[in-house]
């Protein structure tokens, strides 16, 4: 359950409506808008949740499954999270379906594919240095 903690508390602040909880305080509202309005930073801050999403799913799912089926779980779980991250924010803000959905959803997707890649690479690395260790040793 440890080893799941994290993942889910990331999971639960990536899909807690964060403009609108907020809103309470018109402090914290005015600095949440002023960090999170330009383009620039949304798109950064959905590619960095999602790419860590990605990467935490793939490193819990180690183990339990080959890397080849992890990979199509692991996205399609990314997929999922967007979705209902989307969903949930629409109905928090009382807003209609738009095209900044579908281009969240993609950045959302790219951050995921990232992350992957990320924890690929990390996993290839390990490997290529305990094998190097393994025969050092011999």
């Amino acid at each position: 359950m440890k080893r799941n903690l994290f993942l889910i508390f990331w999971t639960v602040g990536i899909l807690s409506p964060m403009a609108w909880l907020v809103r309470a305080s018109p402090i914290t509202y005015r600095l949440f808008n002023t960090l999170f309005s330009p383009q620039w930073m949304h798109i950064f801050m959905h590619t960095l949740l999602f790419a860590v999403l990605a990467a935490l799913l793939m490193q819990n799912l180690s183990g339990r499954l080959a890397e080849r089926r992890a990979v199509p779980v692991v996205l399609s779980l990314v997929l999922c999270f967007a979705i209902l991250q989307e969903s949930i924010q629409l109905f928090s803000e009382q807003r209609v379906l738009h095209g900044d959905t579908f281009f969240d959803i993609g950045v959302d997707m790219l951050g995921g594919v990232l992350g992957l890649l990320l924890a690929l690479t990390f996993r290839k690395i390990v490997a290529t240095r305990q094998r190097q260790a393994l025969i050092l040793t011999k």
